[in-house]
């Protein structure tokens, strides 16, 4: 593990200034000694490393991008090992922390893609299999309910077929009874009826020879009548003749 700090350096001296004892004359500044003396920045490759980590565990935590994190975990990991490697020469003390973090995510992230692509196949065929098993007892309990519905309605029109056969009779014997009691009652309502004009007839020619003896006899009655009128005025003409017969010689005498 590549966990050591940095080695202490050797304390530099002023760019330009002479040594304090007089031996050597002022000797410009080295590169390292620019190096330690500009001010601390922080180091790309375990940022990047980081960062790849972080977004190779994210894909890997997805269904349909768990693929990527196989070469994002690949680069993080190696990125993550130069970075490890590096960290001596680093001035930011967030280098190794950071450089280790991804190379974790980055082995994370390779897990997570290996064992997706391991499992999923095999997730998706038990799902396929789940999913044929619950279609097939979809299909039977559809057969099973089909093959009851079509039980129950030949069920259904065997009963229909044998109440309309038997209303079919019982109404024929109703309408036949009905038609039996229907002539027994024109029958009895034909014979009333022709007793009722025969009597009607009888009482007829009963009245009318009534009416014809009453008639007969009113005849006689007046005729008797009239006779006798007649016989009245025939008499008072008699009279009055003769008083016109008298007056008469009276008026001659």
């Amino acid at each position: 593990m590549f966990t050591d700090a940095p080695s202490a350096r050797a304390p530099t001296r002023p760019a330009g200034r002479a040594d304090p004892s007089g031996d050597s004359p002022a000797e410009p500044a080295t590169g390292s000694d620019a190096a330690a003396s500009a001010p601390d920045r922080p180091s790309s490759l375990p940022m990047v490393a980081l960062v790849l980590g972080i977004s190779g565990m994210a894909l890997g935590l997805t269904v349909i991008w768990f693929f990527a994190a196989i070469p994002v975990g690949i680069v993080s990991i190696g990125i993550g090992i130069l970075a490890r490697r590096r960290v001596r020469a680093d001035d930011d003390p967030r280098a190794l922390s950071r450089a280790t973090i991804g190379t974790a995510l980055g082995c994370v992230a390779l897990l997570l893609g290996v064992s997706g692509a391991y499992f999923l196949p095999r997730v998706i065929d038990r799902w396929d299999a789940f999913l044929d098993t619950v279609q097939q007892d979809v299909n039977d309990d559809v057969d099973l309910v089909n093959g009851g519905l079509s039980r129950d309605v030949n069920r259904l029109d065997r009963t229909l077929t044998r109440d309309l056969r038997r209303f079919e009779a019982q109404n024929r014997q109703d309408l036949d009874a009905l038609e039996r009691r229907t002539s027994a009652s024109l029958a009895a309502l034909e014979a009333r009826i022709n007793t009722d004009l025969s009597s009607g007839a009888a009482e007829a020619r009963r009245d009318l020879a009534q009416l014809e003896t009453k008639l007969a006899n009113d005849v006689e009655r007046l005729e008797d009548s009239l006779r006798g009128a007649d016989n009245a005025l025939y008499g008072t003409i008699g009279k009055l003749d003769a008083r016109i017969t008298q007056i008469e010689r009276q008026i001659e005498g």
